[in-house]
């Protein structure tokens, strides 16, 4: 056998190769390889580094299936961008400018829109946020949990990556999120050995975050208070180390609190004003759907981390992260049950402490999990992220149908958008509420449904407009007034009786396209129920029809008359 070997490489050598004996370069290729792979098994910054690829990946890869990302608030945010680099094409708004909070993704689309376009604009800073995201989540686990509670909470975040918040389009809480932990962990780091730099960074990031969303910075600085109440005897220490870099964005909070609860009502809100608590089974719900999900059942993976935060619940007193601790945990609890799911024009507020609730659990997880619960995790993502992908494809479809009659619309359209349908394939988010966007971005359209009452948004009404056509109240109109019988039904609960219901709601309707005709040249229906196409009125003609898309344009009084 030996000679056999030995001819075997001397004929190797005869026809100009190599000896396999004398390889080592490919040897010690592999030499190398495996040493980084044990040198990542060994560095914490280097396993949170590769968790942080593996977590990016998983979630950022959908974002190259579509021109934009499938996300429901995301065309009203372009059309924002488009009308504030028009502006004399919408003299009906002003700016509230870029030095505000929950302005991050308005100054990019509108610097970064010059240079990339909007529609990679929008994919650029939904990708930055899931990079952000992404990055973080492992480096905060490891920061206060440790390395072994890292791995293990690796196992569940993954579907907080590209969470909720993301897929409604709410980009700028998304990326406040992250952005407020990793101010936190820059904090416990300034506690335990106060440093300039660490001082610089504190400040920096609370900027950012305050930036990003004032929300997130304010639960930053709660769970900061409450860790400082609870540290009363080293209070002057914590002052000394944590105020001067805190105090410029604390003070830049208060002032946006300030403009947000002393900004005009009445008019500029269309006189709208709700007050909503959810019931507690709606609030567990919402535990899930508003953090974890996707936008359908095809990401129904996502709620195998549920089975952490259960155990991390059982956990709650056991484990005392910093900023975490059990009185922080029910603190933020307790105002998730307590505030307001929607007050005024703020829509998802109780919501917005479920993330932090969630990072809360995570951080109690034990040091390990049994083998078979990690390989389930791990098919639970991978089936996750492949339907997601799916989704991206089957929403970006419907976003597609709905524009389907762009070449209908005329260039400075005065165009009502009327939504009777608000998702079509989604199911956890109404991915086509405003849709609409894209024709105010492409054919300089009106935009009568655009988010501007309030100082929090990028641009405001000049002058409110009348109340039926203010955006608060033109939105609701197609569903509550889609059939008589809805109609009549919401009004019986609040003790409303309409003796001759369908000649009232007849009535209404002619009360609208009178108000309506003068003002908008431009008609879009989706998915009208067939009693509203009926009563469509003379002035206006369908122009384009095709599936569940109508356009009608108004005709000329002489044309309407006959």
């Amino acid at each position: 056998m030996q000679k056999i070997n030995v001819a075997m490489v001397s004929r190797r050598s005869s026809m100009g190769e190599a000896p396999l004996e004398t390889t080592p370069d490919s040897s010690q290729s592999l030499r190398r390889f495996v040493e980084g792979i044990r040198a990542i098994g060994q560095s914490d910054t280097s396993l949170a580094s590769a968790i942080s690829v593996a977590l990016f990946v998983l979630c950022a890869w959908p974002l190259l299936l579509t021109e934009v990302p499938p996300y429901q608030d995301l065309p009203n945010h372009l059309a924002a961008a488009h009308i504030l680099t028009h502006a004399d094409k919408y003299p009906e708004f002003i700016s509230n400018g870029f030095f505000k909070t929950n302005a991050a993704l308005f100054a990019w689309l509108y610097f970064g829109g010059k240079v990339f376009g909007f529609a990679l604009a929008s994919r650029l800073f939904a990708a930055g946020t899931l990079a952000v995201g992404a990055f973080v989540y492992p480096r905060f686990f490891l920061e206060l949990g440790g390395r072994r509670r890292m791995i293990v909470a690796s196992f569940f975040v993954w579907p907080m990556v590209h969470n909720w918040f993301v897929s409604k389009g709410m980009l700028d809480f998304a990326l406040g999120v992250p952005l407020s932990l990793a101010l936190l962990m820059v904090i416990r780091r300034q506690l335990e050995a106060p440093s300039l730099r660490r001082a610089a960074g504190i400040l920096a990031l609370s900027l950012c975050t305050w930036y990003a969303h004032g929300f997130s910075l304010l639960v930053a600085y709660m769970l900061v208070t409450i860790h400082a109440a609870q540290h009363w005897r080293q209070l002057s220490s914590l002052a000394r180390r944590l105020a001067v870099p805190l105090a410029p964005a604390a003070l830049l909070t208060v002032y946006s609190v300030v403009r947000h609860w002393t900004e005009p009502t009445g008019a500029m809100s269309g006189y709208v004003e709700i007050n909503e608590l959810l019931p507690p089974w709606e609030l567990g719900y919402n535990m899930w759907a508003e953090w974890c999900a996707g936008f359908t059942w095809l990401s129904i993976a996502s709620a195998l981390p549920i089975i952490g935060g259960v155990w991390g619940l059982l956990r709650w007193r056991k484990v005392s992260p910093t900023f975490f601790g059990p009185v922080a945990l029910l603190a933020l609890t307790g105002l998730y049950l307590a505030v307001p799911y929607t007050t005024t024009n703020w829509f998802h507020v109780s919501s917005r402490f479920v993330p932090y609730i969630w990072m809360a659990l995570l951080l109690r997880l034990p040091d390990d999990i049994p083998v078979r619960l990690k390989q389930l995790l791990l098919v639970g993502a991978a089936t996750y992220s492949l339907g997601m992908g799916v989704d991206f494809v089957r929403l970006d479809h419907d976003r597609q149908l709905f524009t389907a009659g762009m070449n209908a619309v005329p260039e400075g359209a005065r165009l009502l958008p009327m939504v009777f349908q608000r998702k079509e394939t989604s199911e956890n988010t109404r991915s086509l509420l405003h849709a609409w966007g894209f024709y105010v971005v492409e054919r300089n359209a009106s935009a009568p449904l655009l988010f501007a009452h309030s100082r929090s948004f990028p641009i405001m009404y000049r002058d409110p407009p009348p109340a039926r056509f203010h955006h608060l109240v033109l939105e609701s109109f197609p569903t509550t007034m889609g059939n008589e019988n809805w109609m009549c039904g919401s009004e019986r609960a609040f003790g409303i009786v309409t003796d001759d219901c369908n000649a009232e709601w007849n009535r209404r309707w002619d009360e609208f396209w009178r108000d309506a005709t003068p003002r908008f040249d431009h008609v879009l229906m989706w998915a009208p129920p067939p009693r509203v196409l009926a009563a469509a009125p003379a002035g206006y003609r369908l122009k384009f029809h095709e599936g569940k898309l109508y356009i009608y344009e108004r005709v000329p009084a002489a044309q309407a008359q006959r």
